[in-house]
């Protein structure tokens, strides 16, 4: 292609289970849906099937999923907060995460799959380096990078929050993959929660709040299906 490259991608993530940890990638097809395999699975309540999400529900953030198939397959795993990996369809699961989430046996959740993910509209989650580094410094700590729960992580350069000079463009991945910057993404309390224990530390979202008005990142949809991979260079489309 002849147009310059404006970033590199540095890092890739996908969500099986919406809320949950995931799992780091070398390499994704983008699909319609996004990372393939992506928030492809849910906890809901059983009584009115609302999804139970990590904002009100924090303790899920202590969970880990990824897919035993490397494209993104229907076989997930979950890792609990004791370190037990168990099948998403085992029924064990639930029965922890009740427990784990503090509800009583009244009020069980439920695992469930969807062909669709959580967020079909604008399903891939952009974010810079330079942008991690810049509410690092505001909040005077290394903010790791989990709390944002990204999908693609690209370097272009030290500048931070590229990503507002993009919204409207679309952006050429790799050999040919093709996704619109749609919308910049308003952060919730979930960057204020430890990816690993769930712990709140509230510097970062406040930092970000004060300088930002929460926004860091970028909410995509996808043009043109393909895959990508970490080192893949980034140039601008139309």
């Amino acid at each position: 292609m002849g147009t310059r490259p404006v970033a590199v991608v540095s890092d890739l993530w996908r969500y099986p289970v919406a809320s949950m940890g995931g799992e780091r990638l070398r390499r994704a097809f983008l699909g319609p849906l996004g990372v393939q395999g992506d928030r492809r699975c849910m906890v809901a309540d059983p009584s009115d099937g609302s999804p139970v999400i990590a904002l009100r529900h924090p303790p899920l953030l202590a969970y880990r999923a990824w897919c035993e198939d490397a494209e993104g397959g229907d076989d997930v795993r979950v890792e609990t907060p004791r370190g037990d990996v168990v099948t998403w369809d085992d029924p064990s699961l639930a029965d922890g995460m009740r427990a784990d989430l503090g509800r009583d046996e009244r009020e069980p959740v439920e695992l469930r799959r969807s062909p669709v993910g959580a967020h079909a509209d604008q399903p891939v989650a952009l974010l810079a380096e330079a942008t991690i580094a810049q509410v690092s410094a505001w909040a005077g700590e290394d903010v790791d990078r989990r709390r944002f729960r990204p999908n693609v992580v690209i370097d272009a350069g030290d500048d931070p929050f590229p990503e507002d000079a993009w919204m409207g463009r679309r952006l050429v991945i790799g050999d040919g993959a093709e996704i619109e910057v749609v919308a910049p993404t308003r952060r919730s309390g979930v960057l204020s929660r430890d990816p690993d224990t769930a712990e709140r530390d509230t510097r970062a979202h406040a930092a970000l709040a004060r300088e930002r008005r929460n926004y860091a990142g970028a909410c995509c949809r996808v043009v043109r299906p393909g895959w990508i991979a970490v080192g893949d260079p980034v140039r601008l489309g139309g």
